[in-house]
């Protein structure tokens, strides 16, 4: 009888321990609310959830469930004290997901990605002197350019980051024998 009363007590002392460590645990990470999803262009979803605690590396870790469908690896970092932001792949777009970290599971609709607006961007050949425009890329952005609109894009083939302005139709490099371009495009703005 007493060997059976002493494990009996040594059971509910486990118990009692082990009950206590994970209430620890669960308080130590504190808890999280799912504030806003939105889709930016170019990362896409992005997942805001405001928080409360300290969110370990192996608690940011976690998994997006699109539903009747694939999973994904969700990325989260906690930015600040009563911020974490999550981000996933760019396919849950326009879908019902489900997501899990830290401990808990969060449902949200994914917006649909914003319509994008691509444009080749064009430079003159490598060779010198230049006598042709040469596609050198794309760049695709949240809505149609404008006449004047500018980007910083690196040319790989120049080795460089340059400026491009959108320009409708072919610049006019009066320096340069340059064959007309007629495509609406980005160009290298040194002419």
């Amino acid at each position: 009888m007493k060997k059976q009363l002493i494990v009996i007590v040594i059971v509910f002392a486990m118990l009692a321990a082990f009950t206590g460590t994970a209430v620890a645990a669960l308080l130590a990470s504190g808890s999280a609310t799912l504030v806003s999803v939105v889709f930016v262009t170019g990362k896409g979803p992005v997942y805001t959830f405001e928080v409360s605690g300290k969110y370990s590396k192996a608690d940011l870790e976690g998994v997006l469930q699109v539903d009747g469908g694939a999973s994904f690896d969700l990325h989260c970092t906690q930015v600040d004290s009563s911020t974490v932001k999550c981000t996933s792949s760019k396919k849950a777009a326009g879908q019902n997901v489900t997501l899990s970290w830290g401990g808990a599971v969060f449902s949200a609709s994914v917006p649909v990605a914003p319509a994008e607006s691509c444009y080749s961007i064009w430079d003159w050949e490598f060779a010198f002197p230049p006598t042709t425009w040469v596609n050198f890329g794309t760049h695709c952005q949240p809505r149609p350019a404008r006449d004047g609109d500018s980007i910083d894009w690196y040319n790989q083939a120049w080795g460089d980051t340059y400026t491009y302005v959108f320009m409708e139709g072919s610049p006019a490099c009066n320096f340069l024998a340059l064959q007309s371009q007629d495509e609406s495009a980005f160009y290298f703005p040194a002419c």
